[in-house]
């Protein structure tokens, strides 16, 4: 009895690989078509939020109700979209002593392009300019040849994107001046 099912099996192993290989081959096609046909992407879920380059803060998630997935509830959370064509976008903070402040660049897709964090500030501040390409290589054209550029300069690779902000309350009774840190970023069109 045991050949034979030995055979049997043998016989039904070429058929449970193809199974196999053939439902990973579908589990990972979804994943990856997902965002493509997902209607409520990052991008569009915070268009509804408010205006382009203003600070849009994020109500504290409830069960159901989160604007994005893993959320720390120790971390406040504002974003800012913009759209290159309105100008360039300047982001600008002012970071005292240990307060944890993140920012992350995303483009359209939710690709985050560039991180920093509130050890990037210089002399307590942070300022950077998000360009196209063009409009970098314009306000490059412009700069004095003996100096270097006060803010950090990013190109962005789509002409819209978001920054998404975060900013760390280490206890619960803190969490007011986090989202403080967060509404006293300025996020703006360069020069509007």
């Amino acid at each position: 009895m045991p050949v034979r099912r030995l055979a049997r099996l043998r016989a039904a192993a070429p058929w449970i690989a193809a199974t196999l290989m053939v439902a990973g081959i579908v589990h990972i096609a979804t994943i990856l078509i997902m965002p493509e046909v997902s209607p409520r992407d990052a991008f569009a879920r915070i268009e509804g939020l408010g205006p382009r380059a203003t600070v849009i803060p994020i109500a504290p998630a409830r069960p159901g109700r989160e604007l994005s997935t893993f959320n720390d509830p120790a971390a406040a959370i504002a974003v800012c979209r913009y759209d290159l064509a309105d100008g360039p976008l300047r982001l600008g903070a002012q970071i005292a002593g240990d307060e944890f402040v993140s920012f992350s660049f995303h483009t359209r897709d939710n690709v985050a392009f560039y991180a920093m964090t509130d050890r990037a500030a210089l002399r307590g501040a942070i300022d950077v300019v998000v360009y196209t390409q063009d409009q970098l290589d314009s306000a490059e054209a412009q700069d004095p040849e003996d100096s270097a550029p006060a803010d950090r300069r990013l190109v962005s690779p789509t002409r819209e994107g978001f920054v998404y902000m975060r900013s760390l309350a280490s206890t619960p009774g803190q969490a007011e001046e986090a989202a403080a840190r967060l509404r006293a970023v300025l996020c703006g069109v360069e020069g509007g």
